[in-house]
């Protein structure tokens, strides 16, 4: 699976809201951020919610990785807010 963006490739980015303990939300960042072009963009500590984003130039590592935020211990719900292909 290449990670790499060629001029002639399509770019796939989802925008997810993530709802974690509070009390293991420290933990719960460092394992999304360990996720390959995963990035968080703001977070609710009191409510133990994440903005996060995804990115991936083939299109199934999106729902793999989604499913890797899932799998995180301390993660209640991961909800999708948007997708968004950028076609080369």
């Amino acid at each position: 699976m290449s990670e790499k963006l060629s001029e002639q490739e399509s770019w796939y980015v989802c925008s997810l809201v993530v709802q974690a303990k509070p009390e293991k939300l420290e933990e719960v960042k460092a394992e999304i951020l360990n996720i390959p072009y995963t990035e968080i963009h703001g977070e609710k500590p009191e409510e133990g919610k994440l903005v996060v984003t995804i990115e991936s130039n083939v299109h199934l590592a999106l729902s793999d990785r989604i499913d890797q935020v899932r799998d995180i211990k301390g993660v209640i719900v991961v909800s999708l807010i948007s997708n968004y292909i950028d076609e080369q």
